[in-house]
């Protein structure tokens, strides 16, 4: 008989310890929330009701649709004999991948990457382990990549006139303006460009002003790093840029930057910061980071310490925190005109613990802050002794291009004839004051090189169709000057050009083939014969007898992913106060906020960019990791100012009467129109309220409301770029916000898949780990109930991975046989939140995406979830009376928790499966056999974690136009649908249920190879660290370890080891493989709020156990108590049972 596990019932104390919330709705519960946490499928399987079609003809599946129209040209080589396989084919076996080192090119800096291959189809996309930087570790949007390769919505011919022309044509255009403008040394001709980081462009871009010295060359990125450049400039009288040292920082103030995201290196500092955060033991070191911000980033989630602050008073903070450093007064007057009398001891004390710390601290302000803040950040580091410790300068080349402000006052001045526009999308994000239409019309002759037709392509005479990254020859650096390399793994799809070769045509080149160009600069970079503006590109060059031929330099390159020692070399730099004090020429004015005199802030989103990414179907499904709003955009509010505006936070809750019933569909955000005007102009978007931000400051996510797009971009979200101007193109003041009696329903996926009631997230303070590292045992009802192992109480941490402990059970689970036994671990203490391990998973398991409607429906794929909750000191279980109660914290704090399979051994989903669809092997895998299942979803609806999805659809199969179609509808995956498919995972259909599945294809394939090597030996054990799941290989915070817990000196044993481990609602006695590590922050004793953080277990003792014989009486639960309490004695383990309850935990061995 199946034993039947009852959750237990909720204390009745009015406080019970820290309480978490997802969303608004649940925080307030709503009658919407309540009614879905009463159904068995949030996804609403059942109610097929009828759809707004709508947006299905503009939507297409992109994870679908990657073949199609213009293929006929088929996936072929790359003609040049560039692999590094070239001298021996026979060693490529057909179903094995292959891995070639390219890159990411993405503005100023690139991400080296590994590409996988297969038959020379490119499908994947790894870290490349050679760069030491980065860890092996990649990105959100290098990940996503990969999927616009295939975009059938990409330009798939050159066009004049708006008729189709050809590649030939194309070249012939570009020579015959070379020819055209050399008659006049160039005059009339200008080049508009996005910033590249790429050796070989800035040669040829010299080569061309050499000969067209007339010529306007100007770059324009929407997304601009100048501010940092300029103060650096002034302060130093150098062109250099600041490269952050996070992992010798033991002290951080973020100063409005969003350093896990928005600044240029994140990837790398986001690896450094964690690495101050991993803590093994008690009383082992952890940095600490302070957070001021008008935004809720992801930076400010891992806080110790967070200030809400608009950005227009960040250089009134940084001037006050300086002049508490230094008492210099003349600083201190920076800061006149703002009463900073509430936060006068915060920033007191933040300068003591800095001031505690010199030499070994970091002060980092965010790019979009105009020069003034970047210069006093550099003078705090430079007070502090920091520079060349934290923080190193190192030298950057000159950048003399012109801006698009010169540009369109020289268009308008009649003195550009012929305009070509190479990438970016003026048209759509350039200010708005610079009209870039007015400036296109103004010009005879406007070409457009792009990878899209897209909002600038319809203002352009000729459109040249643009290779992806992965067709094309180039190079670029990394944000630390290393050279890499960007090489082809496909011929491109639709013979479209690359921008070397474009430049090199407008140049007159000599050569313009891109591979022999990059082959040039690659060469004599090396030999040291690389001029910049007439000075040695490598001035350090490491000369050697040994370099062998060019052709063997060049491979190297390919081979290696790198140059090896080709970073910017460091400066010398001294902090120069004069030179700064020109930035104060005019003293700062900050305008009094309020309701009618409003802050608005523009923030790139985390997975559009600038907009770039909106056809890319990956990226508009995966939600924001703070809002997390899929598919859309909106207009960013604080608790304060929604109250204000009369927005009542149970707003989030559709309401629908249908045949007398009233129905409350979950993840449909009903949220309230509002109309936000400022710099004379008014842009409408949804309202979404977002506890965390300053007060009275209004966030506009930019990089959505495409007009001219694919069919998945195509009007998804809404467009904010006309607010923005050239002088405020960051943040602005005297903005006011209307709300409209309309709603506009947007996917939200916060409250998808909940987990009601229970003890998930586990944070302790630095301070309390130190005194009892047990902290995560002293929560959620295993601190009441410790486990009852009878004779199996002492069994060692490696057994427990094959045997089950009975305890005092009857029944006697079978053992797990296998060589290997599978688990994983996750630290939260690390995570950041960043979303790539989504993105990987889906692009390692081919994953589709369904589509706006279907999230709103709940029905959303992704195997890995990111769960963002909120937590609040004031805010306590119990403490909300329902619905009626609408208070919202203004200033909560969020801990993030990656949530997967969590392959438990004693799986409550394959118990209730009629057909043994989802069984165990004898490794720990909890696997599905997708040919068994029936789709009755028992499994998902038995799943405790929430994580099982089900293809209500074929959403591989068919677009979303057809979905409802059934056999009337066109139904079929085209061959090339097919190829670009990870070819060892299946690809899964309607009726079938998926989950993750700890990337079996990657353990299947280092087992075979293991066994090959053995040969006829016993070694066929795989060796640590040879299997990385996809989330675990593209993280760049190494968050996650997998690996064989059979194995006790294994990464992920150690971990598991490891005091803060806990399982996840362990005490179902369902033995989890996948175990977390509790989250801790290091809070500063002498900062104001630190007897409210809501994060101590100090707190949830006090609150659940006020003294001894209260409800339970005496020390009978002593284990849920500080180890030394307020009575002076420590309490001892009963019986060992808390020490066997972690270790039988750790792998899941709880009976």
């Amino acid at each position: 008989m199946k034993r039947k596990v009852e959750h237990p019932e909720p204390s009745a104390r009015e406080l019970s310890g820290p309480r978490y919330w997802r969303s608004l709705d649940e925080l307030v519960e709503t009658p919407g929330f309540q009614n879905k946490l009463a159904k068995e499928f949030p996804e609403g399987a059942s109610n097929l009701n009828g759809v707004d079609r709508r947006h299905f003809f503009k939507l297409m599946a992109a994870s679908f649709a990657l073949g199609g129209m213009g293929l006929a040209t088929g996936c072929r080589r790359p003609e040049a004999n560039i692999l590094p396989y070239g001298k021996s084919v026979e060693g490529i076996i057909p179903g094995v991948p292959q891995y070639y080192a390219t890159s990411f090119p993405l503005r100023g800096a690139a991400l080296p990457l590994l590409a996988e291959t297969h038959q020379g189809r490119p499908t994947k996309l790894e870290g490349n382990p050679s760069y030491t930087p980065y860890g092996g570790a990649s990105s959100l949007l290098a990940q996503a990549s990969v999927l616009d390769l295939y975009d059938p919505d990409r330009a798939t011919t050159h066009t004049t006139g708006g008729a189709a022309s050809t590649v030939v044509a194309m070249r012939d255009k570009l020579s015959a303006v070379h020819a055209a403008a050399a008659a006049n040394g160039g005059a009339g001709l200008a080049v508009l460009a996005e910033s590249s980081s790429s050796p070989s462009r800035a040669r040829l871009v010299e080569a061309l002003k050499g000969k067209l010295p007339n010529a306007m060359w100007a770059e324009y990125d929407a997304v601009s790093d100048l501010p940092p450049a300029a103060a650096a400039r002034a302060a130093f009288g150098q062109n250099v840029k600041p490269l952050y040292r996070f992992a010798k920082a033991k002290r951080i103030v973020s100063i409005d930057a969003d350093f896990f995201h928005a600044e240029s290196g994140a990837l790398g500092y986001s690896r450094d910061f964690a690495k101050g955060r991993k803590v093994l033991k008690a009383n082992d070191p952890m940095n600490r980071l302070y957070a001021v911000e008008s935004t809720f980033s992801l930076t400010g989630s891992m806080a110790d310490h967070r200030l809400r602050l608009a950005s227009s008073h960040m250089l009134a903070f940084t001037a006050a925190l300086l002049a508490k450093l230094s008492g210099q007064d003349s600083v201190a007057r920076l800061a006149q005109g703002l009463n900073f009398k509430d936060q006068d001891k915060w920033i007191e004390a933040c300068a003591t613990d800095l001031a505690h710390h010199k030499g070994e601290c970091l002060v980092v302000a965010g790019a979009h802050q105009p020069a003034q803040v970047h210069a006093l950040a550099y003078a705090i580091n430079a007070f502090l002794g920091n520079i060349g410790k934290t923080i190193d300068f190192v030298e950057v080349p000159q950048n003399d291009a012109a801006s698009l402000a010169d540009l369109a006052a020289a268009a308008k001045a009649g003195k550009v004839s012929t305009l070509v526009v190479l990438g970016g999308n003026p048209a759509y994000n350039a200010p708005a004051d610079l009209d870039f239409t007015a400036l296109a019309d103004a010009v005879d002759d406007v070409i457009r090189y792009g990878y899209y037709v897209d909002e600038t392509s319809a203002l352009a005479d000729t459109h040249i169709g643009a290779t992806h990254y992965l067709e094309s020859w180039g190079d670029a650096r990394t944000a630390d000057g290393t050279i890499v390399p960007v090489q082809p793994m496909i011929m491109p799809l639709f013979d479209g050009l690359t921008e070397l070769e474009v430049v090199a045509r407008l140049a007159g080149a000599d050569t313009t083939d891109p591979y022999s160009i990059v082959f040039d600069t690659v060469v004599q970079y090396v030999e040291g014969r690389l001029l910049f503006h007439g000075r040695p590109a490598n001035p350090n060059i490491k000369r050697s007898e040994t370099l062998g031929s060019a052709q063997d330099v060049f491979r190297k390159f390919l081979h290696d992913g790198i140059i090896a020692d080709s970073a910017y070399a460091t400066a010398t730099v001294r902090y120069d106060q004069a030179g700064a004090g020109v930035l104060f020429a005019d003293a700062p004015s900050y305008p009094a906020l309020s309701k009618d005199n409003l802050e608005v802030r523009f923030t790139f989103d985390h997975k559009m960019d600038d907009g770039r990414y909106a056809n890319n179907g990956w990226l508009q499904e995966c939600p924001d990791p703070i809002t997390k709003i899929s598919w859309d955009n909106a207009i960013l509010v604080s608790p304060r100012l929604g109250a204000e505006l009369g927005i009542e936070p149970g707003g989030a809750a559709l309401q629908v009467a249908r045949k007398e019933l009233a129905e409350y569909p979950q993840g449909k955000e009903n949220a309230f129109v509002g109309e936000v005007t400022v710099n004379g102009t008014t842009v409408r978007g949804p309202m979404h309220i977002q506890p965390g931000l300053s007060n009275w400051t209004i966030v506009l996510p930019l990089g959505y409301g495409r007009q001219v797009s694919g069919r998945v971009g195509q009007g998804a979200g809404h467009d904010f770029y006309p607010a923005r101007t050239s002088a405020h193109p960051d943040f602005v003041t005297g903005a006011t916000i209307k709300v409209l009696d309309e709603r506009y329903k947007m996917a939200n996926q916060q409250e998808h898949w909940s987990m009601e009631g229970r003890d998930l997230v586990r944070e302790a303070n630095k301070e309390e780990f130190d005194t009892d590292p047990n902290f995560v045992d002293s929560f959620g009802i295993e601190s009441h109930a410790p486990a009852n192992l009878g004779k199996d109480k002492n069994m060692p941490l490696a057994a427990v991975s094959v045997e089950t402990p009975r305890g005092n059970s009857l029944y006697e689970t079978p053992n797990f046989e296998g060589t290997h036994q599978w688990g994983m671990s996750i630290d939260l203490n690390t995570c950041i939140g960043c979303n790539a391990c989504v993105i990987a998973c889906q692009a390692e398991n081919n994953i589709p995406i369904v589509g706006k409607e279907q999230v709103m429906r709940g029905r959303e794929m992704h195997w890995i979830r990111l769960d963002r909750y909120y937590s609040d000191g004031n805010i306590s279980a119990g403490a909300f009376g329902g619905p009626k109660n609408k208070v919202i914290p203004e200033d909560p704090q969020a801990s993030l928790m990656p949530v997967a399979c969590m392959q438990c051994e004693l799986a409550p989903c394959e118990t209730v499966c009629p057909v043994n669809a989802t069984v165990h092997d004898d490794e720990g895998l909890n696997v599905m056999a997708y040919n068994r299942c029936i789709g009755t979803r028992y499994c998902a609806n038995n799943c405790p974690y929430k994580v099982r999805r089900f293809n209500f659809f074929d959403w591989n199969d068919r677009s979303l136009d057809q979905l409802y179609m059934g056999p009337a509808g066109d139904k079929g995956m085209p061959e090339l649908v097919q190829m670009a498919k990870n070819p060892d995972v299946t690809v899964r259909m309607r009726g079938v249920m998926e989950k993750c599945t700890y990337c079996v294809q990657r353990i299947q394939q280092a087992k075979i190879a293991q066994k090959v090597k053995a040969r006829d030996t016993d070694n066929v054990v795989v060796p640590d660290g040879t299997i990385k799941t996809a989330c675990q290989q593209v993280c760049a915070v190494d968050a996650i370890e997998f690996g064989n817990i059979k194995d006790p000196e294994s990464a992920v044993s150690q971990a598991k080891a490891r005091e803060q481990d806990y399982a996840l609602l362990g005490y179902l006695n369902i033995r989890p493989r996948t175990t977390y590590l509790g989250k801790l922050r290091n809070p500063n004793p002498d900062m104001p709020d630190y007897a409210s953080l809501p994060l101590s277990r100090i707190e949830y003792n006090t609150k659940n156990h006020p003294a001894h014989g209260d409800d339970h009486g005496g020390g009978s639960h002593g284990e849920a108590h500080p180890a030394a309490d307020d009575h002076g004695h420590a309490h001892d383990e009963p019986d060992g049972h808390t020490s066997i309850m972690k270790n039988a935990l750790s792998t899941g061995g709880l009976s």
